[in-house]
Formats: structure tokens, C-alpha cells, sequence
């Protein structure tokens, strides 16, 4: 039984170290969570070492500030690592699955860190298990590896081979140099910085591994291997090598000319094991395009900024936007003003130092927003980990491709996104992929496949989940709907594959035979709808029978600020976003036609049913009969509709601000937004309208 829980814990760290603790850490448990997903089957060297790494990283940081669990699990994965790296163990689904076990709860002990109470996780079992899935024998094509007779080679350009053959030539000897750095130094850049002096001091190092500017730039590892000219014997670099503190093995083997002309490496000459086979206890990396990858350099470019003040400069551009706007609209005034009172000059100074204040705040605000985006790949790391759980307890065999993982948006964006991409991914895998044994009756491969792709359009991000799997069924989605009674059976039967396809987002509306942890309350998709609306963006299904789904969400790039068309209605101001708006048109040149009582406007063969904006947001004030009437046709989905308005006040971009706890949210609105003479506009919540009317129509 666990009787720590809830206690208070003291850690060795002041608020600024907890916040670098904490940076670290969320960074390296991202990483693993990724890359632990890949370890399966034959794992690259440089994966092994990128999590190997981390994991080291993590003990390191969690035994410095004294949190013992925390340090200890880290530990006993590190050491399953270590087997996995020397070719030990291979990295089979139990031993993947021992990790991520220890990685679920490292976060929960990371989180300990912040709020100082003991959560009550016990390690210890986590620990044996680590342990158990190293005491199984290592597999027969391991065993070269295990026992030291694999190995690595290591390639030679060929101005390295000339050197070296001009320094045999002369007299001098050439050495192959290979270095450890025992497990547990906690400064292995440092160290591997340090041979690296102590090979100069011994002679001339002709190419190493990694590259030399990726270990002066402090990203060295664990391992590094050298070809090295010298006059010292193979003992005397050993001893000079190993005086350097934390390293535990130094190799240093003469090459002759011959060994120079290919690769070298004690696995090189031999047909059985090839670089590619044996599994490697050194990192190799290659001194061509990899090494340009590696050096770190480039991070003393960026710095790292608490998103309190990018939500401070954020707003302070919002008001900059706001006087921008106004300081227009007085120019306009003065202009008309003093073209009378002959002050051409004032006018024209004026309005030039105006344009420069317009156009100095409008890249600040691209500047300002540009800090505020973040690669979508933050989001999309988390996705494979999510696949392998639901496809591994759903009995499915699935591989997720992810592409476009560099394409930007708001970090707000990213925050609201991540859970209706985990819904729509779930249901990909348990609704959409077949088991196994049914995709092989199909003619199918028994693995299928999910593609998550991110792109940028104009000013909005799409997000496409598309898998391989049976697609949707429309009869059971019909069949549904009617015992659910959400449509009569008349009406079920009538709709279009199209339409049916849309009913998964309904409430209440699941195809699973069965109630699981994975689905079938019939909630995801709904939430999924709900949340996107409520960010201004759509979502779309595809679906065709036995290949494959399709849904593609469409969000903007930021919810700061936003495109709108401005109009008003009985005295006061809204805005429409413009993803939303299909045109604007006076009541004049309408087509209007009456359909069973209800005003409808013809639009290209459509007809879309015509609401007044300020009766449906509860405008109760009578209409001004002086002011003109206008026709804004705006659309959700394939829902349309006409809202009827007083005046056009143009398009403009409005800097969004939130209602407030004292006004609390208000139907049909998300916002609102201050205007350059400083009134306050409403932002309209189109699609909840849209929606709304569309369903008095069809009632």
C-alpha cells in the first residue's frame, strides 16, 4: 500500500531552475515518447542514440535537483537502452513496452517537480519489470554483436586516404581510436570535448566520428571514434586517452595501407557482418550530410521566451492596430477639414507619417505573430504512441505516415487542436482499419496504414487524417439515425451518400457493435465538430466503401486577430468572419422569392433562407426604416444562409478579445473587437447561426 501519497516534497531548485527543469524535461519525454514507437524492429544507430541520449539527459537532471525516483527508473531504462545499443537485447514489443511503461510514469513524476506533493507511484515494479526483459538470452543474430566480434566501420573520404597513405609513407603510423564515456558522467560533452584536445595534443586527427564541429559545438555523445595520425605506440595513446576522467574504454589499433582503402572497423572485411548488421556500441555519424544535421550551433540563434510576454506583446500590437485604424479614420476627417483652409503641406505630412505608422505596425504585428507559431510537429510527435496503444488494444496492426510536420501555426491553435486530432485518429483506427485477418481476405496488406498531413493555404492550416481502412458505413449509419430517432426512416432513406456520411457528427450517433474504452458512446465526432466550430474553422468527410476515410479540418492560422466584413444592424457593429462570407449584395438587386412563409434569396440556383442579424443575436430595438438594406450570404459547411443588415462597413482586420467572465458567453457571438474610433464591435459566431437556421428550415 501506498502511504506517501500526498505528501510534500522538497526538491534542490529555485523557481528559475524549476523552469528550466521543467523546459528539459517536457522536451526529452517528447522525444522518447516518439522514438521509443520507432525503436521496434531494426532501430537506426542514431535513433538508438537520440533516446539513449535523452534518457541520460533526464537521469541526470531528475539526480541533481534530488528526485530519487525519478532518477532511479530513468536509470533502469537506461541500462535496458544500453542492452538494446550493444545488441544485447533486441528491441522487441515487450521490451518497448517496459519502457513506455517507465515513460508514463516519468511524467507523472516530472509533475511532482511542479507541485511538490508526492502523487504516490511506486517505481519499483516498473524497475523489476525493466530489468526482467534483460534477463531473456539475447537472439542468435545478435550474438557477434554480444560478444564483441561485430562492431563498426567507419568510412573514409578519399582526401582522408590520401593523408593518410602520404603520412605512411613518411614514416608516421595511423590509428583507428575508439573512445567510451562510462554511463553515468554526467557531462559527456565535456568529456568527449576534452579527448578530443587530448587526440590534437597526440597527433593530427584526420576525420572523427562525430564530426569535429559537433563536438566543439557540445553536442558529442557517449562514443566517439577518430582516425589518427601519430608517433606514439598503440599503449601510449591508450594510457594518454584514458587518464581523461569518466571515460571507461579507449581502442587505439595501427591501420596499415591496405585497412586504409576501404572501410575500417573490426567489422569491415568481414561477409557475415556488415555494418548494417551487427548492432553497434559506438554512434557513427557519417562526416558528410549527417554531420551538417547535427551541430547545434544554430540554437545560439533562438532563444526561449515565456508565452506570458508573447501574450503581452500581443495585445500591446492589438491596441497599436486599434490607434492605427482610428488615426486613419482622423486623417480622413482632418483632410476634409483643411482641404478648405488651404494646409495642403499639413494635410500631406500627415497622412505620410501616417502610412509609415500603418506600415511599421503591420510587419511589428507579422513580426509579433511569427514568434507566436510553432511547427505543427509539436502536435504530431504525440500521434504515433496514441496509434500503437488503440491499435494494440483493438487487435489491429496499423502504421501512422505523418507529413508536413514543419508547417506553422499559432500556438493557440496548436493547444486546441491536439484533442479533435486525438478523436479523429482514434476513430481512424477502431472504426476505419480492419483486423488483420479480414484486410488478408480483402487482398488488403494485414497492416494498414494512417496519413496525417499538414499544409498551409492562404491564412488558414488544413489537417488531413486519411486511412486505408473499410470507409464509412452509410447503411448503418441510416439504420442508426432512425433507432436513435433523430430522422424517420423516409427521411433516412431520401439522403444522399453525401449527406449520410455527415450524420457521424450527430450527438448521441455510434456505429460500434460494442461499448469499449476506445468508443462507442457516440460523443468523439460531436466534441470534434463542436470544437472546431468554435475556433472558426470546418471539417469535411470523404469516405468511399472498402478504401479508405478521409477528414479534413480546416482551421486558421490564428485566433488573435481575424479577417471580417464589417456591418451594421440597428446601431451597432458586428463582424463576419470572412472564411464565412460568400458575397454582399443590396436588398435592391436581390432575387427575394417567399417559400411556405419564410423569405428565401436565389443565389446561383441556391436557396438560402434570410435572417435578420439583430433579431436572431436578440436586438429587440425597432428597425431604423431611414437605413438602407443589405444581404450578406455566409456559409457553414454546406449550410447557407442570407443575414439581412443595415449598412456595409468594409472588410478590416479585427484583433479578437475575449467577452469576459462579467458578460459571459453570449449566444451567436465568440467575441468581440474595438473598432479605430473606439466602440466595440461583435464578432459573429457563423457557423452556430448557419446551423441554427438551417435546422428551422428543415423542421
Amino acid at each position: 500500500m501506498v502511504t506517501s501519497k500526498g505528501q510534500r516534497l522538497q526538491f534542490e531548485l529555485d523557481d528559475d531552475d524549476l523552469k528550466l527543469f521543467c523546459e528539459e524535461t517536457d522536451e526529452q519525454i517528447e522525444l522518447l515518447d516518439t522514438c521509443l514507437v520507432q525503436l521496434e524492429g531494426e532501430p537506426e544507430p542514431e535513433l538508438l542514440q537520440q533516446i539513449f541520449r535523452a534518457a541520460h539527459t533526464l537521469k541526470g537532471s531528475s539526480a541533481t535537483i534530488g528526485h530519487k525516483k525519478m532518477a532511479n527508473l530513468t536509470h533502469a531504462m537506461e541500462t535496458v537502452l544500453d542492452a538494446v545499443r550493444q545488441g544485447k537485447r533486441a528491441p522487441t514489443s515487450d521490451v518497448v513496452d517496459a519502457l513506455l511503461a517507465g515513460l508514463d510514469a516519468l511524467r507523472i513524476l516530472a509533475n511532482e517537480v511542479v507541485t511538490r506533493v508526492d502523487s504516490g507511484i511506486e517505481t519499483g515494479g516498473l524497475e523489476a519489470d525493466l530489468h526482467a526483459v534483460l534477463e531473456s538470452p539475447a537472439p542468435e543474430k545478435d550474438s557477434d554483436a554480444a560478444t564483441g566480434k561485430g562492431g563498426l566501420t567507419y568510412a573514409l573520404s578519399e582526401a582522408v586516404q590520401s593523408a593518410a597513405h602520404e603520412s605512411l609513407a613518411q614514416g608516421a603510423a595511423c590509428f583507428l581510436v575508439e573512445v567510451q564515456i562510462a554511463l553515468e558522467c554526467q557531462l559527456p560533452s565535456i568529456r568527449g570535448f576534452q579527448v578530443l584536445q587530448e587526440l590534437d595534443a597526440l597527433g593530427t586527427p584526420l576525420q572523427t566520428w562525430p564530426d569535429r564541429e559537433v563536438i566543439e559545438a557540445g553536442a558529442g555523445e557517449l562514443s566517439l571514434a577518430a582516425v589518427l595520425i601519430s608517433r606514439q605506440s598503440e599503449e601510449q595513446l591508450q594510457a594518454a586517452v584514458g587518464v581523461v576522467s569518466d571515460v571507461s574504454r579507449v581502442s587505439a589499433k595501427a591501420l596499415s595501407a591496405e585497412q586504409l582503402s576501404g572501410p575500417i572497423g573490426a567489422a569491415a572485411g568481414s561477409p557475415e557482418a556488415p555494418a548494417a548488421q551487427g548492432r553497434p556500441q559506438l554512434s557513427v555519424v557519417d562526416n558528410g550530410a549527417e554531420a551538417a544535421k547535427a551541430p547545434k550551433r544554430a540554437a545560439a540563434q533562438s532563444v526561449r521566451i515565456d508565452v506570458e510576454r508573447l501574450d503581452g506583446l500581443m495585445n500591446l500590437v492589438g491596441e497599436l492596430v486599434i490607434d492605427r485604424t482610428r488615426l486613419q479614420q482622423i486623417r480622413e476627417q482632418l483632410a476634409a477639414v483643411l482641404k478648405d483652409a488651404n494646409l495642403t503641406e499639413l494635410t500631406e505630412n500627415f497622412e505620410e507619417t501616417t502610412a509609415h505608422l500603418a506600415r511599421v505596425t503591420d510587419e511589428l504585428q507579422e513580426q509579433i505573430m511569427r514568434s507566436r507559431m510553432l511547427p505543427v510537429r509539436s502536435v504530431l510527435t504525440r500521434l504515433p504512441r496514441l496509434v500503437r496503444d488503440v491499435a494494440t488494444k483493438c487487435g489491429k496492426k496499423v502504421d501512422l505516415l505523418t507529413a508536413g510536420e514543419e508547417t506553422e501555426l499559432d500556438r493557440s491553435v496548436i493547444e486546441e487542436i491536439s484533442d479533435p486530432l486525438v478523436h479523429i485518429l482514434r476513430n481512424a483506427v477502431d472504426h476505419g482499419i480492419e483486423p488483420p485477418e479480414e484486410r488478408r481476405a480483402l487482398g488488403k496488406p494485414e497492416t494498414g496504414t494512417v496519413t496525417v498531413t499538414a499544409w498551409n493555404q492562404e491564412t488558414y492550416i488544413y489537417l488531413s487524417v486519411k486511412d486505408d481502412g473499410k470507409g464509412i458505413d452509410t447503411r448503418r449509419l441510416r439504420q442508426k439515425v432512425v433507432e436513435k430517432g433523430l430522422m424517420s426512416r423516409e427521411a433516412a432513406e431520401a439522403a444522399s451518400e453525401e449527406q449520410a456520411i455527415q450524420w457521424i457528427f450527430l450527438p448521441g450517433l455510434s456505429t460500434a457493435e460494442k461499448l469499449t474504452d476506445v468508443s462507442g458512446r457516440g460523443v468523439g465526432m460531436d466534441i470534434v465538430r463542436t470544437n472546431i466550430e468554435r475556433l472558426n474553422g470546418q471539417i469535411t468527410v470523404y469516405s468511399t466503401p472498402g478504401v479508405g476515410s478521409e477528414v479534413v479540418v480546416q482551421l486558421p492560422l490564428t485566433l488573435a486577430t481575424t479577417k471580417a466584413l464589417m456591418v451594421m444592424a440597428r446601431g451597432t457593429v458586428y463582424a463576419i468572419p470572412l472564411v464565412s462570407v460568400t458575397e454582399a449584395l443590396g436588398d435592391h438587386e436581390a432575387d427575394i422569392h417567399s417559400v411556405n412563409g419564410m423569405k428565401m434569396l436565389r443565389l446561383r440556383s441556391r436557396l438560402l433562407p434570410m435572417m435578420d442579424l439583430a433579431s436572431v443575436l436578440g436586438d429587440t430595438r425597432p428597425k431604423n426604416i431611414d437605413a438602407g438594406r443589405f444581404l450578406v450570404a455566409a456559409r457553414h459547411g454546406d449550410r447557407h444562409v442570407a443575414f439581412t443588415v443595415d449598412r456595409l462597413l468594409g472588410e478590416q482586420d479585427v484583433v479578437v478579445k475575449s467577452l469576459g467572465d462579467l458578460v459571459g458567453g453570449r449566444r451567436g457571438i465568440t467575441g468581440a473587437t474595438i473598432l479605430g474610433d473606439g466602440t466595440l464591435g461583435l464578432i459573429v459566431d457563423t457557423p452556430s447561426l448557419v446551423n441554427e437556421q438551417a435546422l428551422l428550415v428543415t423542421a
